[in-house]
């Protein structure tokens, strides 16, 4: 394994590189995963051409993550730097402490729970699509299993509630309009976690707000957005890559911190209207009737629980 350059090193470095090619840094942090960031790293690495470095930032300092790594980055060697990062855990700490140290031009941020064989050309596609010097963000098509019958992301019910004619921005109190053709390049607003492209210095600027913390819900939306005031962020429909979710969730608490992060950053992000707090009440209350509607009783309860804590406390900040 290449021994990583420390932070200055990197700050003198990032800039040499050979402007033919676009070099691409991948950030996975992980959290007790080793299995599945192994067939994650296999995945990536089989890439063609590979990234040119790729960083685990690990939670939890395992051992077992650390002898995987050690092992990946001395099988590619030759092709790609791999390096092993300990960290303290929370995802948006751990995504900024990659961040920090990444050389590249391309910051790509992805799960430790993906699949890139669908697209085995996906840095060349990448590279393609950053050839416009405006575009300071890149996405593709992530595609993953909703076990909720009514009212999932590709719901023609979204479309209709949010403003189908607006797919791929924000509404006006914060929740992004999902594309309703993902095989249509587009510009867009909204990038997943699981694959996020962002070039360096607006990435370094913006950071990831490390007072989403817990399960970070919508960290990524709070990024990608404020990354789309900055240049235009590209959606490519030719790259496609897998998000197999792998591990129980506690949809509990999940639920409960959505409401509790969506509150926070729409106060902090779009300006607070009468109609845009009214829209982001009757949001809720469609959170809440869809719950119902898939009788998924631990999320209708972390719901609850979430506006219960908002209402109570007046300040929608997750605790550590």
């Amino acid at each position: 394994m290449a021994a990583h350059p420390d932070r200055a090193q990197v700050s003198r470095t990032a800039g040499a590189h050979d402007a033919s090619h676009v070099r691409f840094s991948v950030i996975i942090p992980t959290l007790g995963r080793t299995e599945r960031l192994g067939k994650t790293l296999a995945s990536l690495l089989s890439c063609e051409p590979p990234p040119d470095e790729v960083i685990i930032v690990d939670g939890d300092g395992s051992e077992e993550t650390h002898a995987l790594v050690t092992s990946v980055g001395a099988t590619h060697a030759g092709t790609c730097a791999v390096h092993y990062l300990r960290s303290a855990a929370g995802l948006t700490h751990q995504r900024n402490e990659g961040l920090a140290v990444a050389r590249s031009e391309i910051i790509v941020f992805v799960d430790d729970d993906m699949n890139f064989a669908a697209t085995p050309d996906l840095f060349r596609k990448a590279a393609s699509g950053f050839a416009d010097r405006d575009v300071i963000g890149l996405t593709g098509r992530v595609t993953e299993s909703d076990y909720r019958r009514y009212g999932n992301r590709h719901s023609r019910i979204r479309g209709l509630l949010f403003g189908k004619h607006k797919e791929g921005t924000f509404t006006r109190f914060g929740y992004p309009r999902y594309l309703l053709d993902p095989h249509t390049d587009a510009y867009v607003e909204y990038m997943p976690g699981g694959l996020l492209f962002a070039r360096r210095e607006p990435a370094l600027e913006l950071r990831f707000d490390e007072g989403l913390t817990g399960y970070a819900v919508a960290e990524d939306e709070d990024f990608s957005y404020r990354l789309s005031r900055r240049g235009r962020i590209r959606y490519l429909a030719s790259i496609v890559v897998a998000h197999e979710r792998f591990g129980p969730r506690d949809m509990r608490g999940v639920s409960r911190s959505l409401v509790v992060n969506r509150t926070y950053l729409f106060r902090k992000n779009f300006d607070q209207t009468p109609l845009a707090r009214i829209e982001f009440f009757v949001f809720i209350c469609v959170l809440l009737g869809h719950r119902l509607v898939n009788r998924d009783w631990a999320s209708l309860r972390g719901l609850l629980e979430g506006v219960i804590d908002v209402v109570r406390r007046r300040a929608p900040l997750p605790e550590t």
